[in-house]
């Protein structure tokens, strides 16, 4: 089963009833590439934070940096009722086992990675944590993946309302997650810190992740 391809709009949609379903007790699970090419903001951000770039430009309800999303782009949302085990009352604890999942699926692919540890998310100085408001791919958050020379990979981010949680994952596939500063107000003032990334250049296309990740992912869902 291949990511299904939507718009930036009808991606953030897509979420809001997700998090609404789960709200009445649903769990649910959808893979997307956004086509065409859209800069994601977060939620904090203001449209002001876009360059006059000619590509759609959208809110999603979850926090931090913006993210440049298009057909080399997995996006996975996972909402999930309260009460739920993938709904735990730690905020932080609650990316653990994703962060783990995606480390043994790209393990699967050939990859080796790690997840951030909180120690290591909390030691970044105020410079960097203002680049990652900015930019996703700029920061680091705990149990977020990274490769084991540091070069992060896979996004996460949820959003917690009465009786809900939504988590949103991203990977960078084929398309380098360095390219979101050109869509940025002064996004070059960013670029130091999105070197520090990478696409997964040895999975030929999100459809073949999303392959690998799709049934581990569900078997978690259901456990």
């Amino acid at each position: 089963m291949t990511p299904v391809e939507r718009s930036g709009e009808d991606y953030v949609a897509l979420s809001a009833a997700l998090l609404m379903a789960a709200q009445g007790g649903e769990v649910g699970v959808a893979a997307t590439v956004v086509v065409p090419r859209t800069l994601v903001l977060g939620s904090a951000q203001s449209f002001e934070d876009a360059a006059d770039a000619e590509i759609p430009v959208v809110k999603r309800g979850t926090g931090g940096g913006a993210v440049l999303c298009d057909a080399g782009v997995l996006l996975v949302d996972v909402a999930v009722p309260a009460g739920h085990a993938l709904a735990p009352e730690d905020v932080t604890d609650a990316y653990r086992p994703f962060g783990e999942l995606l480390v043994a699926v790209l393990a699967d692919l050939g990859i080796a990675a790690r997840t951030v540890t909180v120690a290591e998310s909390r030691s970044l100085d105020d410079t960097h944590k203002a680049a990652a408001r900015r930019a996703c791919w700029a920061g680091l958050s705990p149990y977020e993946v990274v490769l084991l020379d540091g070069r992060k990979v896979v996004g996460l981010a949820q959003r917690r309302r009465r009786g809900a949680v939504l988590y949103q994952i991203a990977v960078h596939v084929t398309t380098p997650p360095t390219l979101v500063a050109d869509y940025l107000v002064d996004g070059a003032a960013l670029s130091h810190w999105l070197t520090a990334t990478a696409a997964l250049t040895e999975v030929e296309s999100p459809g073949v992740l999303w392959d690998t990740l799709r049934a581990p992912l569900l078997a978690r869902l259901t456990s």
